[in-house]
């Protein structure tokens, strides 16, 4: 398991910056809510932020 770190994408609605391992990924919020489910996304509404743990078949799909 790895933790990423989630934020909004400044200046969009619906763009996610992940960062994990020295590494940056952008992606759009639907395809994070189908790799790490609702609560995810829900915590970045809430807070702008969210702290998740990815297995290695979850960080496969974000490459």
């Amino acid at each position: 398991m790895q933790e990423l770190s989630c934020t909004w994408v400044p200046g969009t609605v619906d763009i996610v910056r992940i960062r994990f391992a020295g590494r940056t990924v952008e992606l759009t919020s639907t395809r994070l809510a189908r790799i790490f489910g609702r609560q995810a996304v829900n915590e970045l509404y809430l807070k702008g932020r969210a702290v998740l743990r990815a297995d290695t078949q979850q960080l496969a799909l974000l490459t």
